[in-house]
């Protein structure tokens, strides 16, 4: 191989070499767990959920400014969501999440003045029985940025009865930033 032949392959190969590290720094992803959700049993079990979770909101907070700055980026260009799921504490009295039959997740701003509306972001439905944790389908394509901005919350609806037993669970997600 020729001096120019051999420079050439050497610089085509260190050249996709630093493609290939720099294709991930255009981005990162971040996990995040809510406080601990408590459902109190019914004895009778009819009770709707709906008059459990007064508020119906998910405790999380989602801090995009400490995000970026452990990554060391200057700024974000768009956030999605790419996973959400709930599962049961092991201090759960109840083991699975059969008293829930569906559930839709939304997200808002907490700006009471915002402009930005409500948009659907997370459901199951329906929420397979006998699951100590489940996956929900997630709309990855809509930009949280502007909702993390502005405080973003997430409100819940929810179908199902109270459990028999008290239920004690989380919910985990990962979100997915790109950076400027």
């Amino acid at each position: 191989m020729t001096p120019l032949k051999t420079s050439a392959t050497i610089a085509m190969t260190l050249f996709g070499l630093f493609f290939i590290s720099c294709a991930g720094v255009g981005s990162f992803s971040f996990s995040e767990e809510s406080e601990e959700i408590f459902v109190e049993a019914s004895p009778l079990g009819s009770t709707p959920l709906g008059d459990l979770f007064p508020d119906a909101r998910i405790p999380m907070e989602v801090n995009l400014e400490e995000e970026l700055a452990e990554q060391d980026a200057s700024g974000a260009r768009a956030v999605y969501l790419r996973e959400l799921y709930f599962e049961l504490s092991e201090e759960s009295d109840k083991r699975t999440f059969d008293f829930l039959d569906d559930i839709t997740i939304h997200v808002a701003s907490r700006k009471d003045d915002s402009e930005l509306s409500e948009a659907e972001l997370a459901w199951r439905d329906p929420i397979p029985e006998g699951q100590v944790r489940f996956d929900l389908e997630v709309d990855d394509e809509l930009d949280l940025k502007p909702f993390a901005e502005e405080g973003m919350r997430l409100n819940t609806r929810v179908a199902g009865s109270a459990p028999s037993q008290d239920a004690r669970f989380k919910v985990y997600a990962t979100f997915r930033v790109r950076v400027i």
